[in-house]
C-alpha cells in the first residue's frame, strides 16, 4: 500500500484552513499552521509533500514563507491560495517556485485537481531522481543529482575539447 502524501495548510483564518483540512483529510495526511513561522517549524520536523499557502498573514508574508520553504526543500510543492490576489503576486509566486495560484473562495474540484497534478509531478521527479541515482551508481558516482549533473557536464566539456583538438 502506498503511504498517503502529507499536505500542510497554512492560513491565518480558521474557516478556510479547517474547510480545506476537512476536504483533504480523506485522501491525505494533513497538517495545519496559522502562520508562516509555525509552517516553517512543521517543515523542519515532518516530511511535507505539498503546502497550501495564504499570502496575507501576520508575521512573515506568504511570499517570504514561500522563498524560505523552497530554500529549505525545493522538492516541496507550494500552492498559493489567497483572498488578496493580484497579477504581481501571482507572477512573484510562480517565479519563486509555486506550482499554482488560486483566489479565495476556491472551487473544491479545482483545488483537488491542482493538488493531484502537483503531487503526480512530484512523484515523477522522485522517480527521475531515483533513476539518475541508479545511473550514478552504475558509473561510480555518488548518488546525488548534483553530482550526476556535474559528471555529465564534465563529460560534455571533455567531448567538446576532444572535438576541437581532432578538427585542428
Amino acid at each position: 500500500m502506498v503511504p498517503k502524501r502529507t499536505i500542510l495548510i497554512v492560513d491565518d483564518e480558521i474557516g478556510p484552513r479547517e474547510s480545506l483540512k476537512m476536504i483533504l483529510k480523506p485522501s491525505y495526511n494533513v497538517e495545519t499552521a496559522e502562520d508562516g513561522i509555525k509552517a516553517l517549524e512543521i517543515i523542519q520536523q515532518k516530511e511535507i509533500d505539498l503546502v497550501t499557502l495564504d499570502l496575507k498573514m501576520p508575521g512573515p508574508h506568504g511570499g517570504e514563507v514561500l522563498k524560505q520553504i523552497k530554500q529549505k526543500n525545493p522538492d516541496i510543492e507550494v500552492l498559493i491560495i489567497t483572498g488578496y490576489g493580484s497579477l504581481k503576486s501571482a507572477i512573484d509566486g510562480i517565479r519563486h517556485g509555486a506550482c499554482d495560484y488560486l483566489i479565495k473562495p476556491f472551487n473544491i474540484s479545482e483545488i483537488i485537481n491542482i493538488i493531484n497534478k502537483a503531487l503526480a509531478k512530484k512523484k515523477k521527479m522522485e522517480e527521475l531522481k531515483g533513476f539518475l541515482a541508479e545511473i550514478g551508481d552504475t558509473v561510480g558516482l555518488n548518488t546525488s543529482l548534483e553530482d550526476i549533473k556535474a559528471y555529465f557536464k564534465e563529460q560534455k566539456e571533455r567531448s567538446k575539447e576532444t572535438d576541437t583538438t581532432v578538427s585542428k
